[in-house]
Order: structure tokens, then sequence, then C-alpha cells
């Protein structure tokens, strides 16, 4: 009897949900992928909140804040079953990821009770907008039984997390932009704006920094609290391509991964492929396009710990409205561009209406066919799972590296524990020692954080901190070199210009793991005194000197290097008179910035410059401009007194009555000037509304000649842009390297030793050879100054073995060649930074030649 009753009142509970569960198609008013129909973000959280009222076979939770401060969500979805006792899976999960605490039996057992847990991320670039939409529908059929018999069942053995946008502000800017401009002549014109407010695009390029706050929200849930074992990123490409991406990836493929991932990779990309063409999809296309060598994407990041991290590139259409393309404009790849029937890809698309719809159909397949593929799989792939790490941590014994030794006590000891936060954050297992050690016949210094190899995610350290080697895939040197998908080398040590020692042989030593970076103590040493002084070299410096500022407090660099009390302080150390007023600065700045301040009596004035503040201006064009918005994020960081300008401002004669500094991002002068490409380019740009259409124009580039040269401005170009000032600004100085070719000069985003001129305020603080982060053709020749025309070598390249990390092909072309100028001209200056100071937010060892270009105005103001 009791049971009849269960029976019913299971009936009721279902009718109950069936009458008030929504599809997404009563809940929007229109169908998903509907020609020019799409909902913004807001509106498919709303759905979502929807479907976990009225079911419970999926959880809605909130995962933190986006960049703009929206709610950012994921969703869990399994059998009614599994969601009750997700913890107990979850528990099972972290089990099977650490080796160390269990044996093999024990894993065997906890695959076979475990279920697999799959990570789907959307729309993480927010014009490829059809994940986020298809997410939708694919949540309602699952819960609701509408999808295949066997996509229902396989959810016994999968909990499947679903993460609609993992860009949420740019989901509902662009939907924005796009109903703004339906049907007008600006339809499928680029949006002005950054669809990510600080990293429009690059927001996949984020993913072994964490800068954004969604990057930081989606690796705690992929490599700290549910550890999926297959993440899966979906995307969109090119029109005029294939329809369909799937793995394996062409060539190269970073060494550190396990070759098993690439193995199952294989697997479920040729299962999903065809899965789908037995549902009649064509266009799918595999080892092309697209490579796995990297850190940087959220498609890749997973494969170095341990997880199958898959990708898949859908064809797009203009965001919401359908295209046409004619079977003439087909071109699937370099490659295959006539005869389109190739062994990885048999079943051409060969052109016609291509809809969101179409796209949507896709996804949905795929996304099903991973969750049946991985039901089949399930105890495999969960000791699979543990396997690898089992793997990595024998390797982490038996192979070089054994470990890596991070001193804290360096020339900017706050980056070195910020770079260990980093690594945190992405799952690596951290010890520290406070004393004094010996390995062998080595002294390593005190406070010094120690990282072995022997852990889950000991590969993941490996490939972070050993050069990379990208290779040269050509067939002969007499053809142009391979063009890596994004960058070549980004060894995390050179790139925030911390020292680290490699040690080989085992060894034992008494050290603590730890849960967070131990920030060195900010303190403040001495009694009595005149002067506060900070020594040279930290990043913050610039944060606190932003700070005295702020609040009206005179401040001071010195300009020679002091030697007070037995303490050497090189060029650049912040000086600050002891008042009632700055001691609550520095006190503050002690505890939450970690800097330490020695208290000194004397220090003779002339060894003393007033940094005075400076306005100053980031140039902000209306095309999208990524490193715009990272420089700005820089800025934002360390606190800097600043604004952002547009072409309009230009327009005003009396720029330097506003602004002492102005600074233009890399771009090229066709965008300066006229807020378009060049070239052929220009021909297929589409035009945008009038007020976004245009660059600084004749007028703003004679106004800016005016800010510098009458004056007494100051400009700082970064990449490209050092190109426009070079020859619109008529500057003495050559880049020598912008008319070589790719096969007589190619650094594809690598990592390159620079000298630097320490001496120089540029240069303040920074060790006279270090690395930096190098992807522009651009090496400047200086001539001999004359009048009122001056320069100053800030940084320049060695002249032999410039290499790094990644790739760099004709590097006698930089020998001796000048890296970053500041050049008088007239009454300002402009300082040229060829190489990428800032690059990505990626740069903390070349930060401080940004900081200090914008300082440097203050010297002189």
């Amino acid at each position: 009897m009791k049971k009849l009753i269960l029976q019913a009142i299971l009936i009721i509970t279902s009718l109950c949900y069936a009458q008030h569960l929504k599809s997404p198609e009563e809940f929007l008013g229109f169908k998903v992928g509907e020609d020019y129909k799409i909902a913004n973000y807001e509106t498919i959280q709303s759905y979502f909140k929807h479907l976990a009222q009225f079911s419970n076979k999926i959880i809605y939770q909130e995962i933190g804040k986006t960049s703009l401060r929206r709610d950012m969500f994921m969703a869990v979805i399994s059998s009614e079953e599994n969601i009750k006792n997700v913890n107990k899976y979850r528990a099972i999960i972290k089990k099977l990821s650490d080796p160390r605490k269990i044996n093999d039996e024990e894993a065997k057992l906890l695959a076979k009770e475990g279920k697999i847990i799959i990570l789907v991320t959307c729309n993480i670039h927010s014009t490829e907008i059809a994940s986020s939409q298809m997410s939708m529908e694919l949540a309602y059929n699952l819960i609701t039984s509408k999808s295949q018999p066997e996509i229902i069942n396989a959810l016994n053995n999968v909990i499947f997390i679903l993460m609609p946008s993992i860009n949420p502000d740019g989901t509902s800017m662009i939907v924005d932009w796009y109903y703004k401009n339906l049907n007008t002549e600006y339809d499928g014109a680029q949006m002005p704006w950054l669809y990510h407010v600080y990293s429009g695009h690059d927001n996949n390029r984020d993913w072994f920094m964490f800068n954004l706050p969604e990057t930081r929200n989606v690796i705690k849930v992929a490599y700290h609290d549910w550890i999926p074992q297959i993440w899966l990123d979906e995307h969109q490409m090119g029109s005029n391509g294939a329809r369909l991406f799937l793995v394996p990836y062409r060539d190269p493929i970073n060494p550190n991964v396990n070759p098993l991932i690439w193995r199952w990779q294989s697997v479920i990309g040729s299962l999903t492929a065809t899965y789908l063409e037995k549902l009649g999809f064509n266009g799918i296309i595999s080892h092309a396009l697209f490579e796995a060598w990297w850190e940087g994407p959220a498609s890749d990041c997973g494969l170095w710990h341990n997880q199958i991290a898959l990708l898949s590139e859908m064809a797009s259409c203009n965001i919401a409205s359908p295209i046409y393309i004619d079977p003439s404009e087909v071109k699937v790849t370099n490659e295959i561009t006539t005869y389109d029937v190739r062994i990885n890809y048999p079943n051409p698309w060969r052109g016609g209406w291509w809809r969101l719809r179409d796209i949507v159909n896709y996804e949905l397949a795929l996304t099903e066919a991973l969750i049946k593929i991985s039901s089949d799989y399930k105890e495999e792939l969960l000791l699979n799972f543990y396997n690898m790490a089992k793997t990595a941590i024998e390797k982490g014994k038996t192979e070089k590296p054994f470990a890596y030794i991070i001193p804290r006590e360096q020339n900017d000891p706050v980056t070195t524990s910020k770079m260990i936060e980093i690594l945190q954050l992405g799952g690596v297992e951290v010890n520290f020692v406070d004393k004094e050690f010996r390995i062998d016949n080595v002294i390593y210094p005190a406070n010094s954080y120690v990282i072995y190899l022997a852990q889950p995610n000991g590969r993941y350290v490996k490939d972070l901190f050993e050069e990379q080697n990208y290779p040269d895939l050509r067939k002969s040197k007499n053809e142009n070199p391979i063009v890596p998908y994004d960058v070549a080398g980004w060894t995390l040590p050179y790139l925030m210009g911390v020292k680290f020692y490699q040690v080989d042989k085992p060894f034992e030593i008494n050290s603590q793991i730890i849960t967070e970076p131990l920030y060195q103590v900010g303190k403040i040493n001495g009694k009595q005194g005149k002067y506060f002084i900070a020594r040279a070299g930290l990043n913050v410096n610039s944060t606190l000197i932003n700070r005295l500022h702020k609040n009206n407090i005179p401040v001071y660099w010195n300009v020679e290097k002091l030697l007070i009390n037995g303490n050497t302080y090189n060029q650049g150390s912040v000086v600050v008179e002891i008042s009632e007023k700055s001691k609550e600065i520095i006190e503050k700045a002690a505890n939450n910035l970690h800097i330490q301040f020695d208290i000194v009596d004397n220090i003779a004035k002339e060894k003393l410059k007033e940094i005075k503040k400076v306005n100053v201006a980031l140039y902000q064009p209306w095309t999208a401009n990524m490193d715009e918005g990272w420089t700005r994020l820089l800025l934002e960081n360390y606190e800097f007194n600043f604004v952002t300008i547009h072409n309009k401002d230009f327009k005003d004669k009396n720029l330097k009555q506003k602004y002492d500094v102005i600074i233009i991002p890399d771009m090229t002068g066709e965008v300066i000037k006229n807020g378009k490409p060049g070239g052929e380019a220009a021909r297929f740009y589409r035009p945008k509304p009038p007020e976004y259409d245009s660059g600084i124009g004749k007028v703003g580039l004679e106004n800016l000649k005016k800010f510098v040269e009458n004056d007494g401005g100051y400009l700082i170009t970064l990449g490209e842009a050092c190109n426009f000032a070079i020859e619109d600004l008529q500057l003495r100085v050559t880049n020598v390297l912008k008319n070589l070719k790719s096969n007589e000069f190619f650094c594809p985003g690598s990592l390159l030793k620079i000298q630097v001129d320490n001496s120089n305020p540029i240069g303040f603080g920074l060790e006279e050879e270090t690395v930096a982060y190098v992807s522009d053709n651009i090496a400047f020749n200086t001539t001999i100054p004359f009048g009122v025309y001056d320069r100053n070598i800030v940084v320049r390249f060695p002249d032999k073995d410039l290499l790094k990390s990644g790739f760099l092909l004709g590097e006698e072309n930089l020998y001796k060649k000048a890296a970053i100028v500041d050049l008088k001209q007239k009454k300002g200056h402009v300082i040229l930074m060829g190489i990428k100071v800032q690059n990505r937010h990626w740069t903390f060892g070349t930060f401080k030649l940004l900081f200090n270009a914008i300082h440097s105005a203050g010297l002189r103001s």
C-alpha cells in the first residue's frame, strides 16, 4: 500500500512539474535559434532559475561575480538520484584526483561507484552566441527526457555541469548591440567597445594567469571544487569553411601532456563525429585549424590537470542573422582549397544558407554525444583520470626536474608571492621553508617556496617553469615559418621577473604545505628620522606613489645610489618625508601592499628628485582594442590617476592643459588616424554608426604633435603604435624590422633577453639583464642627437643568445638594437616601447617600464 501511495505522489509531483515547467520557446516567446532572435544573459539566467525551481534533476549555483558585478552561474544536471547524492560523488572524484591518498584497488572500487563529471563552458566569446542559446534547450531536454532515451539513461553515470556563458557581461552587450543595429545600414558592424570590459576576445588568453574574475570563477570549479574529468569549451569560427571542428588538433602538440589525453581526444572526437554523421550532419573536420601547444585558452588549460580538454568550433552566421555562402566562397583551410574530400574531412559542406538554428542543432547533438560517450566509458575514464595523476606523481619522483625552489626575497618579493598565488589558483601544491637549507653542496636561502613535481598537477608546474621550444615545422628553410595559433613561449617566472632554482636530484627537507602565499610582512624599521624609504624594484611601489599623490603628499626618487646605515638603496627607491599624514599612508601600505620601509635621517637633497603628480590619458579607439583594455586593467590595479580619452578629445588644441601623459596602446597608424584598417582590409571593413566610425584625424594628429613638441607633453606608444609615432610625428628613429619578411625575422610571442639601463628613470628598479615578451616586428636604430632633439636608449637587445623561451628566427636582426627609446622631441618626449611591457597583464617583470615612464613625466613637470 505504501508503495502505491508513493508512486501516486511521484505521478502527481511529475504532473505538477509538467504543468509549471516551461520549454525555452514558451519562456522566451520564440524558438531557440530562430532567425533574428536571441536571449541576453539575464533572460538565460532567469530561465535556469525557472528550471531549478520546478525540477529536481538540476541545481542552479552561482559561482561568483563578473567584472561588471553580474552574478555568474552554472547548472548541475543529472538523474534525481545523483543530484541527491552529489556531494558523495564529488568526494569520490577528490579521492581519485590524488593517488597519494588511495591505492589501485581503492581506485577501482571508486571508479565503479563514482560518476563521471563533465564540464561544458559556453560563449566565452560573446559574438559566438549560439552555445549560450543552445544551453537552455539542452538543459530542458535533459531534465524533461526530451532527449533520446540513450542520452537520458547516460545521466545515471554522468554529472553534467553546464555554464551557459563564461562571459555574461559580453553576452548582454552583444545582444543589445545586435538589436540596436538590426535592419539598419550598420547591421553586422563590430561593436565599438570590448565585449569583455578589459580583455575582449583575449578573455580566452587568461587561463594560466587568472587576471579576470570570470576566469577565477571557472577554475575554482574546474581545479578545486568539482574537478571534472572532461571539459568541453564550445566556440564558433569563421563562416566560409567547415561547419564544425572537433578534436584531435593539428601539430604541434604540447610535450608535457599525458599521451592518454591525446588518445582520448581522438576517441571522443571520432565517436562524436560518427554520432553526428549518423544524424545527417556534414562539414565536420579534425586534425586542422587549431593546435594544443600552450596554456592560455580555456579549451586547453585542463590538459595539464589530467582532464580531457576538448574544443568544438562551429561555423558562424551573423550573430542571429542567416547568411548565404556561395559554393565558390567555401574555403576550408589553406590545405583544402579545391578537391575538398580528405581523410580528416570526408563529408564536405559545399555552401548554402547558414542559420543560428543550424549551429544550435549541431551543438545540441555534439554535447549530447559527449554525455553518451562519457557514460559508455565511465569506469575506464575515471580510472584513466586516477592513473594520469599517478603517472604525473611517478614522473615527478623519477624524472627531471624533481623540484623548483623560489626564494621569496628577490628584486620584487611581492610579485614573487603573487606568482605563488597564481600557481595555487591553478591547483599547484606549494611548500615553504623558513630556514636555510642545503642540498648537496648548494645552500638555499630561508623563506623559500618549494614546489615538488611529484604531485597530481606536476606536469602543469613543469610546463609553466620550463623554457618552451616551439618546433620548426617547415619542410625546408626556404618556406615561411609556421605561425603558432597564438604564442610560442610563456615561461611563467620569466614573464614575472622571478628567479628560481631547478633541482633534478631527489632530496628531503623539513617543509610545510601552505594553502596561500606567504607574502613578506610589510613593516617599518627604525623609530626616529626624517624620511621613510622603500627599496626600488617592487611593482607595488607605483601603487604607493599613486596613493601618496592622491593625498597630496610629496614623494621622491633617489636618482643616485644611496648607502645609509650599511644598506644600499638603488636608484628609484621611494622616499617620503615623515609627517602625521604620510605616516598613515605608509603604515597602510606596509600592511596591504607588503612593502618594507626603513626610517632614515639625512639624505642629500641633490640625490632626490620629486615625482610630481601627473594627469594620464589612455587612448581608447572605437575598434575594441584589447591592448587598451589590458592596459586599463593594469593601470586600475596599480591605482594610477588616469582617464580614458576618445577621438573627439583630440580636437582640443590644448591637450596639455588636461593631460601630462598620453598613452597609445598597440594598434596601427591607420586605426589611430582613421578608425579602420588600411590596405586590402579597408575594402572589407563594415562601417559603424558615424560617432564610432573615425580616428583622431588630421586635426587630432596636429594637436598631438603640438602636445609633444610645443607644450612639453609625454607620449608613450606601445607595440605597433610606435610605427605611427615614428612616421606621423616624424621622429628621428627607424624601425629596422618593419619591412622584413617572416622568413627573415619571425618572433611569434616569445621571451627574449634584454639589457636595461637602470640608471635611467624609466629603468629604475629593474635588473640590468632581464626577460621581455616580444611579438611585433619592432626594434629601433637611433640617430645622433642635435639641438632640441635627443634620445636615450633605455632597453636594448644583447648581441647573442637572445631566445629564452618560444621561437625566434633571424635573431641577428636584433643584436644591439634598441627596444625602448626615450626621445626628446623639442619640448616634450615620445617614449617608444617596442617590447610588450604590459602584454595581457602577464608581463609583471616589465610592468615597471611603463609605470616608470609615467612617473618620469613627473620628474620634469
